[in-house]
């Protein structure tokens, strides 16, 4: 997890909604009522500009309309008490019909510590976003037909620059020396071909702080064609240090690994979908983060059969997956069960199988966004959605 390292936290702007005469005692007694729920350090309270709205009392609707913008999400916090849940369920239909979109939540619920604290983490996420600046290394690969996004689209809709850099840029060449962690974390057998796939990383690395980069996508064929040696330990070691880094210039796909970064904490496995039948789906690519593998082994690239890859097993029993639209208007995210970690030979180094809802494989077989799609050992749908309702993009489950 990379919560712990998260800076930048601003807190939640509570507003609490009263009915306009009520007292100082009934908001000191709403206030009391929320220690439970509100993490102190996380939120404050405010008269305007709120991202959550606590419904105390009946006969707040008119402030709660006065309090929100056109085009924004909010949470809505309401319960049974004081006509509370009645004032909440009308200014939700009021938003509904103005292009607000909330989610209107039992503020007693067990479950709303966790919520309220996913929210917290998703809407940080969201606001670090911006301003942040996406290298793509080459040019996408000639076969992503639905998987480049608009660098206008990227801006306007996430705040990412795209940032066009040559492979000419990078001078392998000159690369002498290989950080020792690097070499010392895949500890492969044939020692001269790690060290290529070190100066690859070098290279790579060697962008960020030139470019002012916050991620990565790399046209990676291309370099295996000219040079034989392959990106894959490279990118799976960027991934690892936290650098969202994806493969075959997906843009689309890179944007979903930088929102997962920023909201979860966590960088997937960005991964093909080699399979769907029977309620399954086979994923396989080469380039999975080292830190989301239980163990994992050097063997050559799939398609090339040249340079170096991963091949293992993933963490979790449970998997979430996701992927954006290259538009960015809609987002795909499903839970799925791991059923087993194959080994097929006609497929990219690292797999694994999983069990599908019906609405996920009707997904996958009547209305995929693309091929790639982005995989995180553990349930995270509840962060995901929340971005997705932030960010006003249509769920597609």
């Amino acid at each position: 997890m990379k919560e712990e390292t998260f800076s930048l936290m601003e807190k939640l702007r509570v507003k609490l909604l009263t009915f306009p005469s009520a007292e100082l005692a009934v908001f000191d007694k709403g206030k009391k009522k929320l220690l439970n729920v509100f993490s102190q350090d996380k939120v404050e309270y405010v008269n305007d500009k709120p991202d959550v709205l606590m419904f105390l009392t009946g006969g707040s609707e008119r402030v709660a309309i006065n309090s929100v913008q056109e085009y924004k999400f909010y949470l809505i916090l309401a319960s049974r008490d004081d006509n509370s849940w009645a004032s909440a369920t009308e200014v939700k239909a009021w938003m509904n019909q103005h292009n607000i979109t909330s989610m209107l939540i039992n503020f007693e619920d067990e479950n709303v510590v966790e919520l309220i604290n996913d929210f917290y983490y998703v809407r940080n996420g969201i606001r670090r976003l911006h301003g942040q600046r996406l290298g793509l290394i080459g040019n996408p690969s000639d076969w992503l037909v639905s998987s480049v996004v608009s660098p206008f689209i990227m801006q306007s809709r996430l705040g990412v620059e795209q940032v066009d850099i040559s492979w000419n840029d990078i001078i392998l060449d000159e690369v002498k020396q290989v950080a020792p962690d690097f070499t010392s974390l895949f500890q492969a057998n044939n020692a001269s071909e790690l060290f290529e796939s070190g100066k690859i990383y070098e290279g790579l690395a060697s962008l960020v702080p030139f470019y002012k980069l916050n991620a990565l996508s790399v046209e990676c064929f291309s370099l295996v064609n000219q040079t034989s040696h392959t990106a894959c330990l490279a990118l799976s070691k960027l991934n690892h240090d936290g650098l969202p880094s994806g493969c075959e210039g997906d843009t689309c796909s890179a944007v979903g690994l930088m929102l997962s970064s920023e909201v979860c904490g966590v960088i997937p496995w960005m991964a093909n979908t080699a399979f769907v039948n029977g309620g399954k789906a086979l994923f396989a690519h080469c380039t999975a983060p080292t830190n989301l593998y239980k163990n994992f082994k050097t063997v050559t690239h799939y398609e090339t059969d040249k340079g170096l890859a991963l091949s293992g097993e993933l963490k979790g029993e449970m998997v979430t997956i996701f992927r954006f639209e290259n538009t960015l208007n809609r987002i795909f995210i499903t839970l799925a069960k791991v059923t087993d970690h194959p080994k097929c030979k006609n497929a990219c180094r690292t797999q694994i199988e999983v069990q599908l809802t019906d609405s996920a494989q009707d997904y996958f077989l009547n209305d995929p966004f693309g091929n790639h799609h982005l995989i995180i050992p553990g349930d995270w749908t509840q962060r995901l959605k929340l971005a997705a309702n932030l960010l006003r993009v249509d769920l597609v489950e």
